[in-house]
């Protein structure tokens, strides 16, 4: 298999992951068929679920001619409403290394195309420090993902935060359909979502400094002179 039939693969394979990890929310019960608690009364409505607390881990890959260690985050970013109502939550994968300066060390940010797509293309593919490799005669539909260091990661120029947009990944909005569609599903609702979570990030990590830059795939491409352009005018940071 090619390379870039590789990571073709490897992008098909891991963007079929969030599938799973998502159910259509399920219509509420009809109001007579709700359980009811002691008394008769019924329990109290359920808010929007909310994903886990961010996970910070420590790691080492040995890369050829070089070791990295490097810092992962797993975490998500949520965006309120201005009565400070929760209307979605943005999950990412951040890779730094630590112990560098913020004022000097680059940070990218990469965001996959689609629309629709999740970043697991160019995490896993192409960008991050392991790869989801799908050649070899031992690889068949049913075998278990197993990562490998991926010599060619940009770590090692650049710290990395992969983005997934709403309705991707394990980021996603609250609300009804429409509401979803008129919010994020558009032009200017996913540039103003995807801004306001990289200037978020950025003033949360003491990063306004770093020589900021920004990849993407796709529609991803389509993205990023939009995306530069909202953080200036409306966040005031440059990219």
């Amino acid at each position: 298999m090619t390379r870039l039939a590789t990571l073709v693969a490897a992008a098909l394979f891991a963007c079929a992951l969030p599938a799973s990890l998502f159910a259509q929310p399920q219509p509420a019960p009809a109001e007579a068929s709700r359980p009811t608690g002691q008394g008769g009364q019924r329990p109290p409505e359920r808010g929007p679920e909310r994903l886990p607390a961010d996970s910070v881990t420590q790691h080492t890959v040995e890369l050829p001619g070089r070791t990295l260690r490097l810092t992962a985050t797993a975490g998500s970013i949520p965006l309120n409403d201005p009565q400070g109502g929760l209307q979605a939550e943005i999950g990412y994968v951040a890779y730094t290394l630590p112990n560098a300066d913020p004022a000097t060390r680059p940070v990218t940010f990469a965001l996959n195309g689609g629309p629709g797509a999740a970043s697991a293309y160019l995490h896993l593919g192409v960008l991050g420090p392991w790869r989801l490799p799908l050649d070899g005669p031992t690889i068949s539909p049913s075998s278990s993902p197993a990562l490998v260091p991926n010599a060619e990661t940009w770590l090692d120029f650049t710290d990395l935060v992969f983005i997934d947009p709403v309705g991707t990944g394990y980021s996603r909005g609250v609300g009804s359909g429409e509401d979803l569609r008129n919010r994020y599903f558009n032009i200017e609702g996913d540039i103003g979502t995807l801004s306001e979570v990289v200037a978020r990030w950025l003033r949360s990590r003491d990063r306004l400094l770093s020589p900021k830059f920004f990849v993407g795939e796709s529609y991803g491409g389509f993205r990023g002179p939009k995306l530069a352009n909202a953080l200036r005018s409306d966040h005031g940071v440059a990219l």
